[in-house]
């Protein structure tokens, strides 16, 4: 692979380098050498991983390999990262999805999601999920190595006209990538003002999610005060912190100016399957190398 202008998978690089961990960053380095249909990646990259894994060998290299695998299987959402792109400042303007600047005692940070925009016809659902994983690269490269992410999903505004913009190929990519693929400590997903509609949504969802995604979903009828403490949240739900609104144009902002090249530069990242040894076997990984093909983009 090419040298790149940037630091990845930190904007700024790991500072402090963590101790203690190089026997299994060795370890992990080892096996990917076994594995040249995966690109060169950084100790930092590789130490994402294992964080991600309490460090767990096996685990990490399962999450390298899925990782690597469905950036270059889906090039539909891991491609055409820049965010000044038409077809993502779309999305940037009908969603906000911002990073709550105050972390829980237990070092947790929170993240929101919400609709700025109600009009279904202006959403592109693989588009979203593009930029909803654009947004959580950056916020890897922000947290360093975070304890772990409390995600609350609002859905106030939905309606069904939104459920009918799902693409399943694309829904299908999504939770492979959150559940089998995104080097983060997932503690709590929380559904918000969840909508009349919701056990059609769960009937779409369910039979991708595994069972320790599931145990990690709450859902409730009343805002984010609900589910977590009042001291965390915008003033929009009664908080002290600043609005939504504040918030997701200070970090559109950042995506558009500070991580923009290197959002771009990030499209490397994924494997060569010429290169590749041995094709996955039935299962997860087959999964990850046919399911994606002809994703529908709206």
């Amino acid at each position: 692979m090419a040298a790149t202008k940037y630091s990845h998978p930190f904007l700024d690089g790991l500072k402090p380098f963590p101790e203690g961990h190089d026997d299994v960053i060795q370890e992990v380095r080892e096996w990917m050498k076994s594995q040249p249909h995966l690109p060169y990646i950084s100790d930092e990259f590789i130490l994402l991983f294992l964080h991600s894994n309490y460090y767990k060998v096996k685990e990490s290299e399962s999450t390298i390999e899925a990782y690597f695998t469905l950036r270059y299987n889906t090039p539909e959402l891991f491609t055409q990262r820049d965010p000044l792109l038409p077809k993502n400042k779309v999305i940037l303007e009908v969603t906000q999805m911002v990073a709550l600047p105050k972390v829980t005692a237990e070092g947790h940070h929170i993240l929101l999601y919400r609709l700025a925009d109600t009009d279904y016809s202006k959403l592109c659902f693989a588009d979203a999920v593009r930029v909803f994983c654009m947004f959580n690269d950056i916020k890897l490269s922000v947290d360093s190595l975070s304890e772990g992410y409390i995600v609350i999903f609002d859905m106030k505004g939905c309606s069904i006209g939104h459920l009918t913009r799902v693409t399943l190929p694309a829904l299908r990519a999504f939770m492979q990538y959150i559940q089998v693929a995104h080097p983060a400590r997932l503690k709590k997903i929380h559904v918000v003002h969840t909508v009349s509609f919701i056990n059609q949504v769960m009937c779409l969802v369910k039979p991708l999610i595994h069972s320790n995604l599931y145990n990690l979903l709450n859902f409730s009828s009343d805002g984010p005060a609900s589910v977590v403490d009042l001291e965390y949240l915008p003033e929009d739900y009664g908080g002290p912190l600043r609005s939504v609104k504040d918030l997701h144009e200070e970090q559109k902002h950042s995506m558009e100016t500070e991580y923009r090249e290197w959002l771009i530069e990030s499209e490397i990242f994924k494997t060569d399957e010429t290169k590749r040894i041995k094709k996955p076997s039935k299962g997860l990984f087959a999964t990850l190398t046919s399911t994606f093909r002809g994703i529908d983009i709206d």
